[in-house]
């Protein structure tokens, strides 16, 4: 008998481990795939708002316009209005060094249906096998003049559906983004051929699925800093969704007062940050 009660207390004893083993480990939250969303949020709106820069640049260039052909933030770029307007923004076969201290390889090329200073503008931009560092982005997107607010110039930049692949050792993989941004140029207007004065400031909507197939969308609650003598965005604050993650929601935060490449994110009231080195 004594035998049998010690064997069913060892065995109510090994369930009770158990069962609190279980509910400390249910009550732990993994933020890494909410971290994972985050980054790759950060590294599409990166991304996106340099290709608005880079043609924004090479569209407002007069010499390009009156010569055909022009250097333009590292790239050879062209111009011809003959049957329609198209610009051409070519980093070559190899990576070309850029002023923004990134390497870039491909091209973009933009298709406009009128000149971009005149209000409705639309130019349509494509990518071919165009690298920067180890990032490729595909699919179209659009750029629009949208005209003046409050005497300032106001700009759209739509990607249905665009889709960025990794080629480092850590994040190899694609995921898919689609935006809509408006951007509003707050600073520079004075100065139109020079850029490094030049600040807009974006505010819109994203969602995407990330490396790991998770669902996302974004709302811009505080306007980012585009700031063009800044390789990274400066200031602003994006809402993050995920709804299918453990950890649903929180918001990234970019700081607002120098140009650094970290970024702070809040999840349950928990702050994370990172660094990007290159994106």
């Amino acid at each position: 008998m004594q035998r049998i009660f010690n064997n069913t207390f060892l065995i109510l004893f090994l369930l009770a481990i158990f069962f609190v083993a279980c509910k400390k480990g249910s009550i732990e939250t993994n933020y890494n795939p909410v971290l994972n969303v985050a980054n790759n949020q950060v590294i599409a709106e990166r991304a996106y708002s340099q290709v608005f820069n880079i043609f924004f640049m090479v569209v407002s260039d007069s010499s390009l316009k009156n010569t055909g052909s022009d250097t333009i933030f590292g790239a050879h770029c062209t111009y011809q209005d003959t049957d329609d307007i198209v610009y051409v923004i070519d980093y070559f076969d190899y990576y070309t060094s850029c002023p923004d201290g990134k390497v870039r390889k491909g091209m973009i090329t933009a298709t406009l249906d009128k000149d971009f200073s005149k209000e409705g503008a639309t130019a349509t931009l494509t990518f071919d096998n165009y690298v920067v560092d180890d990032l490729m982005l595909n699919g179209e997107n659009t750029i629009s003049f949208f005209g003046y607010v409050q005497g300032i110039k106001a700009f759209t930049h739509d990607v249905p559906s665009g889709i960025l692949t990794l080629y480092d050792t850590v994040s190899h993989g694609s995921f898919s983004w689609s935006s809509s941004k408006n951007f509003s140029w707050v600073e520079g207007m004075s100065t139109p051929e020079y850029f490094d004065d030049d600040v807009f400031e974006i505010s819109g909507t994203s969602n995407g699925v990330d490396l790991y197939n998770a669902a996302f969308s974004s709302v811009i609650d505080e306007p980012l800093g585009d700031y063009f003598d800044c390789r990274w965005i400066r200031g602003g604050q994006v809402s993050l969704s995920t709804p299918g993650l453990d950890v649903r929601n929180g918001y990234i935060l970019y700081n607002p007062d120098s140009c650094t490449n970290l970024v702070e994110y809040y999840f349950n009231g928990n702050l994370f940050y990172d660094k990007f080195e290159k994106h």
